[in-house]
């Protein structure tokens, strides 16, 4: 029996909509995958990035240090306007002299256009990725094993394993991403492995206290607001680019009051990326927050929501709807002090 998942109607369509994942093959995945697991992850999508100044032309776009960038590692980093809110969240992973950016699509796209608009002064160029790569999540107790069988070496995290046409980022140690070229994934389908349902790894990747910005919530957060900071996504050393006034600033003088939370209830419902979350003042509730990514799997419901960084397992948080279930806040895995 395939248990209950749920995901937004626009994480749907863009489940649905790819060339290497078929319908058929979509209906069968499932989230009662015990143990390793690889999901496909069609909603995440690739930016290639070349010409002699990539490098140095996302360095100046972007928080994290390209100098830091090997072969045998991957880049967090954040792309921020001019007043420091982010347009995207992403990893950069080098493939040759070629840059490929992973990230949700929503926010790739967004990034993407603004850096086509000045990059025509640069020498450097950007190809959607998405008909050569295709992206997995690999996820679930025991990953050793699972990833022999793909034909990789287990990867620390922040760290990169290759093989021919693929590469296989390690984000946690039991959490990872793989690009795969698109003939290979579609032979991949093929094989008798633990597939599962997108969710499940949404559902971790929630639990590992990452996030993505979907199309609401593009252009509503500085980096800090994500504990981009704690997931080291921002470089504090390295030159200037878009935003990094503003990055700055509230790390040295502070004024940044929120960050990112996990939160998990029993209900039915799945909420929309921006949806109010309130907490309890005596008897009154207010807005307290908003919903950045949010996975139902058989009534059990993780989000990621920014709240004001002073929230604490004591305070009562409700998701703002019509049952307003009790939301109860669990701890990050990482510091964000």
């Amino acid at each position: 029996m395939i248990a209950t998942f749920m995901v937004s109607a626009a994480t749907h369509y863009l489940i649905m909509h790819t060339s290497w994942l078929t319908a058929e093959q979509y209906a069968q995945l499932s989230t009662q995958v015990q143990g390793a697991f690889i999901a496909p992850l069609p909603a995440f999508e690739t930016l290639l990035v070349s010409g002699a100044d990539n490098r140095k032309y996302l360095q100046g776009q972007t928080t994290c240090d390209l100098d830091l960038l090997g072969t045998d590692n991957f880049l967090r980093g954040a792309h921020c306007d001019a007043k420091g809110k982010m347009w995207s969240q992403f990893h950069l992973v080098s493939d040759g002299e070629q840059l490929v950016v992973l990230a949700f699509r929503d926010e790739l796209n967004a990034s993407a256009e603004q850096w086509k608009k000045f990059g025509v002064f640069s020498k450097v160029s950007f190809t959607p990725g998405q008909q050569r790569y295709a992206v997995f999540g690999i996820g679930g107790n025991n990953c050793a094993q699972l990833i022999s069988q793909l034909g990789f070496s287990l990867p620390m995290p922040g760290a990169v394993s290759r093989q021919p046409h693929a590469m296989l980022l390690g984000l946690a140690s039991d959490h990872f991403m793989l690009l795969m070229a698109q003939p290979d994934a579609q032979q991949l389908m093929q094989q008798k492995l633990p597939f599962a349902a997108p969710t499940l790894w949404l559902a971790q990747h929630i639990q590992h206290g990452f996030s993505y910005l979907e199309q609401t919530l593009i252009g509503a957060f500085v980096p800090q607001m994500l504990n981009l900071q704690a997931l080291d996504a921002i470089s504090f050393t390295k030159g200037c680019y878009i935003g990094q006034e503003t990055v700055a600033r509230l790390k040295y003088r502070g004024g940044n009051k929120r960050a990112a939370y996990i939160l998990t209830a029993q209900t039915d419902e799945l909420p929309a990326a921006g949806t109010d979350i309130e907490v309890q003042l005596g008897e009154n509730w207010r807005r307290s927050g908003q919903v950045v990514n949010a996975v139902n799997i058989n009534n059990h419901l993780w989000l990621i929501a920014v709240l004001p960084n002073d929230t604490t397992p004591a305070d009562s948080l409700r998701l703002s709807s019509d049952s307003a279930p009790a939301l109860s806040l669990l701890p990050l895995p990482y510091s964000i002090n």
